[in-house]
């Protein structure tokens, strides 16, 4: 028998149940600890920093009771950032306020982190002080630096700063005791984080050690992020560099209100020029397109208003808006100093017409190719376009080619013309001198040559003679052609007197295209001249093209004859009528014998027959006599329109003056207009003459205004610019209703005119129709 110790009941059960379990509660009790352990000491760090808020992270640079003593605040780390409190030593003798403080909010960021400026944009919150744990801080004020614009999704603007800022901060203590302060802010990336530090900093009273480089240091960083700060000007108008308007353009179907900020700088604007706009709550601004005004020194920013749906309730508000135009330093070309300025301004309606041609650039080339196009048929023109057409019945039996050339050579003279034209209004632009079309004849010599230029060539349609070169008739009528074929010179001087002549008359579209140029820069000026210039050459190019289209023309035959010497008395009637101009800048007297010299000259070469030196030296004689008496003369004491104004319902132009007078509740109905204007001329004999605008205007409650832009004058230039024009005519409705202007179309209608006076006229939030 073996002998075997008895085994007490259940044990090896219990044991085997025992070896299995064991390791598995060794587990669950070792992580429970763990957990107990975190728990317990975040719990006792909330409760130490008194600041248990989820999603919010904390960090002081010291304990509850322990305050650094310095001027720089020791670095309170948060996700993605970093803060600390300076303080400037207060400077010896510098006047500094009883109890003001000028410390810093030190700033760094981990690169693509940025920090939101007091108006962030799109997204994010600014810093903000909370100053509870110091009660002998009354006044805790952030003076904000220049910021940077962001943009993300390119949908998405915000104002911040990058790597690293110092916001200073002007501080009033009632008592001396150390600073305790809780700054909120966020860092963002592609999201945002909200971070609280709580700083403290026990400065020195008094003077700095002057061995103390912790006090250079400090007031070295304070001094650096003071002078990134734009300072404040209250009087806009009469600062050198400012933004001194904020006007309101009203939204339309297809696109939101905008609103446009003018800004002046006596320096003229750089290219990078831009303005920050800060306005009411609800309402955002999207970054401004910049266009430059007359020769750089007025800037014109073109801002969307959002929501889309923003309408009047802006209008009257105040906007706080920030200029900047960095200018790098020569000796420094990394460094771009500040150079920008805070205003403020109030919203006011402001005309559509400020805005230029909608889609840019290439809008104001298709509205001036357009416009081009319909200057053929002005009245400007009409004679030289007549004598045009005479030249392409006469070359019916012409080859193709000569055709071609002589039409090409044609449209090359206009738009030629056009880019000469486009050269100086540049030079003009460059020197500071006001530009406009047709401004050549405010120049009494120009006027002078025109009506030389006209009455030889009347004289030569009426057959008194021939002129060999230039032809009018452009090297087309068979006597210029000649038997060795077309004269590609006589053309293209025929298209530089067509664009000459077409210069007084401003046909539709015309405005608005030389608006947007002269408003832009060398590259704007040149592609609306030019197409201007291939509008006007049109149909010349078209008929080059197809020169059999010249066989739908009627045949010759003697008509020509009598369409030849209409064409000749236009052409007289055309130097009489320059006449008159001439007359209302130099007098009656002279321009009358500035004519009667143009007049013998004309006639001089058919009475002289046979000595070809000699009439010619005659010629020449007399229209050096004509134009010196036009450049000689002195300007008449009276002015065409405005010695004419006392006999009608006409004011003469006072700018200054309509804002009171809307306020009083009248119409200013204001046309800007010259003797030398064609189309102006055309709108008073078939509109502003006759009832029932006549009538209209001269009720008493609406004030007429006439604007003599005959000679040069920098008051109406300086009106016209405003609006974006640089031509004429030029009318405008101003009202209790339109305090800001109703702009016309170039050429009035009866209905034009007076629905824009009911519109005008009208009490706001009415129809007024």
């Amino acid at each position: 028998m073996s002998s075997t110790r008895p085994v007490p009941p259940n044990r090896p059960a219990v044991r085997r149940r025992g070896q299995r379990i064991r390791p598995w509660h060794a587990l669950m009790a070792l992580v429970l600890l763990v957990v107990l352990i975190l728990v317990s000491a975040v719990l006792a760090n909330a409760a130490q920093s008194g600041d248990v808020q989820t999603g919010i992270a904390s960090g002081t640079g010291t304990s509850a009771g322990e305050v650094p003593r310095g001027w720089l605040g020791p670095w309170v780390e948060g996700p993605q950032s970093a803060v600390r409190l300076v303080v400037a030593p207060p400077v010896p003798g510098g006047g500094a306020a009883a109890g003001a403080v000028m410390a810093g909010l030190d700033f760094r960021m981990a690169p693509g982190w940025k920090l939101y400026w007091r108006s962030p944009g799109d997204a994010g919150l600014p810093p903000a002080i909370d100053t509870t744990a110091s009660p002998q801080v009354g006044d805790a004020r952030i003076l904000w630096p220049l910021p940077e614009r962001f943009t993300a999704f390119d949908t998405i603007h915000t104002y911040a700063y990058a790597d690293r800022v110092l916001l200073p901060v002007r501080l009033r203590q009632s008592a001396e005791a150390p600073l305790r302060l809780t700054v909120d802010y966020q860092v963002c990336e592609a999201l945002c984080i909200p971070v609280r530090a709580d700083l403290a900093l026990d400065a020195p009273s008094g003077a700095a050690d002057p061995l103390d480089r912790t006090a250079d240091e400090a007031r070295a960083l304070v001094d650096a992020g003071l002078a990134r700060v734009p300072p404040v000007v209250a009087d806009a108008v009469s600062s050198p560099f400012a933004a001194v308007s904020a006007g309101l353009v009203d939204a339309r179907a297809d696109r939101p209100a905008r609103l446009v900020v003018e800004a002046k700088s006596a320096e003229g604007f750089g290219a990078d020029a831009d303005v920050f706009i800060e306005g009411p709550d609800g309402f955002a601004f999207t970054p401004p397109e910049r266009r430059l005004l007359g020769d750089g020194h007025t800037a014109r920013f073109v801002s969307e208003v959002l929501p889309p749906t923003a309408d009047a309730r802006l209008l009257g508000e105040t906007l706080r808006l920030t200029l900047v135009d960095p200018r790098p330093d020569v000796s420094t070309p990394r460094v771009a100093p500040l150079h920008a300025v805070e205003t403020t301004a109030q919203v006011v309606p402001a005309p559509a017409t400020l805005l230029g041609p909608e889609g840019g650039l290439i809008a104001a080339v298709l509205i001036g190719l357009a416009g081009g196009l319909i200057l053929n048929i002005m009245p400007c023109v009409l004679p030289v376009l007549s004598i045009k057409l005479m030249g392409l019945v006469a070359a019916r039996g012409l080859s193709r080619g000569h055709v071609r050339i002589s039409l090409l050579a044609t449209a090359a003279g206009i738009i030629l013309s056009f880019l000469a034209l486009a050269a100086l209004a540049l030079g003009l632009k460059t020197a500071g001198i006001a530009v406009g079309w047709g401004v050549q004849f405010q120049q009494p010599v120009f006027i002078g040559l025109m009506i030389l230029a006209m009455a030889l060539f009347a004289a030569s349609q009426l057959g008194a003679f021939t002129i060999r070169a230039p032809t009018l008739s452009g090297g087309l009528a068979r006597e210029a052609v000649g038997t060795g074929g077309p004269r590609p010179g006589q053309a293209l001087i025929s298209g530089v007197v067509a664009t000459l002549l077409a210069t007084p008359c401003s046909a539709p579209f015309v405005g608005t295209a030389l608006g947007f140029a002269l408003a832009g820069g060398t590259g704007d000026i040149l592609a609306v001249f030019l197409a201007l210039g291939i509008g006007m050459a049109l149909p010349y190019l078209l008929i080059a093209a197809v020169p059999a289209a010249i066989r739908l023309l009627p045949r010759p035959g003697r008509w020509m004859l009598w369409v030849k010497t209409a064409m000749g008395l236009g052409l007289a009637g055309t130097a009489i009528w320059l006449g008159f101009v001439l007359a209302d800048l130099v007098g009656p007297g002279p321009a009358a014998a500035v004519v009667a010299l143009a007049a013998l000259a004309a006639a001089l070469p058919a009475v002289i027959a046979k000595a070809r030196l000699l009439r010619w030296a005659g010629v020449a004689g007399l229209a050096t006599a004509a134009i010196a008496i036009a450049v000689l003369a002195p300007p008449p004491a009276a002015r065409g329109f405005q010695a004419l104004a006392a006999d009608g319902p006409w004011v003469p132009f006072q700018p200054d003056i309509i804002a009171g007078e809307v306020a009083a509740g009248r119409v200013v109905f204001v046309d800007v207009t010259a003797s030398w204007c064609v189309t102006c001329i055309v709108n008073e004999q078939r509109v502003l003459t006759v009832d029932p605008v006549a009538s209209r205007i001269a009720d008493p409650a609406v004030v007429a205004m006439k604007a003599d832009w005959t000679r040069p004058d920098p008051a109406i230039s300086a009106y016209l610019e405003g609006f974006g024009r640089y031509g004429i005519p030029f009318n405008v409705v101003y009202g209790p209703a339109a305090p800001q202007g109703l702009v016309l179309p170039e050429l009035l209608t009866a209905d034009a005119v007076t629905g824009a006076i009911a519109r005008a006229a009208a009490t706001p939030g009415t129809s007024g129709g």
